[in-house]
């Protein structure tokens, strides 16, 4: 062959690497460009996390990681493979509030999450076998950090806006079996007013024909006091700052006052005589027996004899409501707030009626504008606990009702501080805390939703 003369070259097929081939195969020698992570990390138990290579082109492999702190690990991950520098910017401009880290911090946290999660039972994200390959493999060579992962060292499980029914089932039956009971929290919504799979109407607080259910009705508040506990503590991390906190601690809701378990310290519960006062008792009687029908039947007599003592139409109001005549207990309401619109149990069923039809905006006036009992009282220092406990559970609906949540707080505390949860013959109280607790969550899942 004349040297001159060149031999035909032939191009050979190239067999370019798939992506995921790729990653797997060549994505640990590429040099890790940035490391990212949502910014209240610490605060929230959910962060996303991002792990950037970069190609000798400029361009981007990255690794997206939403990692659960608290409870189910590695929820959620995906990669995008050999994108242009606009394309990263986008990815991270749309990926919630991030901020810079050193790599060891977000190996550490998505590793640390899924042995956590591992140890109760749930498994990374399927995606995990691609996306592992973008981070650097987990061995000794990575330095071990000490990172707290579940709520004060249980599995805390926040509902998350995507999980269905069957979800939320699946992973509270994989929490009761690996966990065990009452080492573990679930916060649903409360949005139908059911909270971790106990309903909550009115008629299932009070029900005559079971002597037990005081008992029941107790734990189930304290099974909504106990979820109370860590969401405060989210909250306040997520939304408050230390001065704040520290504000809402001292406040002076409930302060200027005493209150008493003595049923005869009431506003406006004096009787003319005692002939009077026995036969308010007598009708009483019968109220707490369940007799509603008779009980009816002889308040309105009683109100006919009486009808400028507000006790017997609030006590005709309690026997509507507990027999299920709600129309004619609202229309109760409205005329005992026409005829005594100065008597507390009068104020709170109407405030109470205008905060569930939609017009809370109207409740302070009902209360003068005033913030507490020895302002709305000015001439008394003494109250009954029930009389404090729907007064504060009230004003709570109501600043919920108004998105003012740093308010409701002031009077929920008054609430635990006092001890005053639970009230006979009342439902008010119950009804607050899951407003509020429930209002709470839906702040803690807005800013948690990546």
């Amino acid at each position: 062959m004349s040297k001159n003369k060149k031999g035909k070259v032939v191009q050979l097929k190239s067999n370019p690497l798939t992506p995921e081939k790729y990653i797997k195969t060549q994505a640990r020698s590429l040099p890790i460009a940035e490391c990212m992570i949502s910014e209240e990390w610490q605060d929230t138990g959910m962060c996303n996390v991002i792990i950037a290579r970069k190609h000798k082109t400029g361009n981007y492999t990255v690794g997206i990681y939403l990692v659960d702190l608290y409870c189910l690990g590695l929820k959620d991950t995906d990669y995008d493979f050999n994108i242009d520098p606009e394309d990263y910017e986008y990815l991270k401009e749309h990926s919630g509030v991030l901020e810079d880290c050193e790599y060891v911090l977000a190996h550490n946290i998505i590793y640390g999450a899924i042995e956590f999660a591992d140890d109760f039972g749930f498994q990374p994200h399927k995606d995990f076998a691609i996306t592992q390959f973008i981070l650097e493999e987990d061995d000794e060579n990575v330095e071990l950090m000490d990172i707290e992962f579940g709520f004060e060292g249980q599995p805390f499980y926040v509902q998350g806006p995507n999980d269905d029914p069957n979800r939320i089932k699946q992973i509270t039956s994989t929490l009761m079996r690996t966990a065990g009971e009452g080492n573990f929290k679930v916060v649903e919504d409360l949005d139908d007013e059911e909270f971790d799979g106990e309903d909550f109407d009115d008629e299932d607080w009070y029900d005559d024909d079971d002597e037990d259910l005081p008992g029941e009705q107790e734990e189930i508040l304290e099974d909504v006091l106990r979820t109370l506990k860590p969401v405060n503590k989210v909250y306040g991390k997520l939304f408050r700052t230390a001065e704040e906190n520290e504000i809402i601690k001292k406040s002076t809701i409930g302060k200027g006052y005493k209150l008493s378990k003595n049923p005869v310290k009431i506003a406006d519960n004096e009787f003319d005589d005692a002939e009077q006062e026995s036969h308010y008792n007598q009708l009483l009687e019968l109220f707490e027996n369940s007799d509603f029908q008779p009980a009816i039947k002889d308040l309105k007599k009683a109100i006919a004899q009486y009808p400028g003592k507000p006790q017997f139409y609030n006590l005709l109001q309690a026997c509507y409501i507990f027999s299920e005549q709600f129309d004619k207990s609202d229309e109760l309401t409205v005329e005992m707030y026409k005829r005594f619109p100065d008597y507390l149990f009068a104020m709170v069923p109407y405030a109470n009626m205008l905060i569930d039809s939609g017009k809370s905006e109207q409740v302070l006036k009902v209360f003068n504008g005033k913030p507490d009992l020895n302002y709305l009282y000015p001439q008394r220092k003494l109250f009954n606990v029930h009389e404090a406990a729907i007064y504060y559970a009230t004003m709570c609906r109501y600043f919920v009702a108004e998105d003012n949540i740093d308010s409701a707080e002031l009077y929920i505390n008054a609430i635990l501080k006092k001890d005053i949860a639970y009230v006979p013959h009342q439902t008010i109280v119950n009804k607050a805390l899951m407003e509020f607790c429930d209002a709470k969550i839906k702040k803690i899942k807005s800013k948690m939703d990546f």
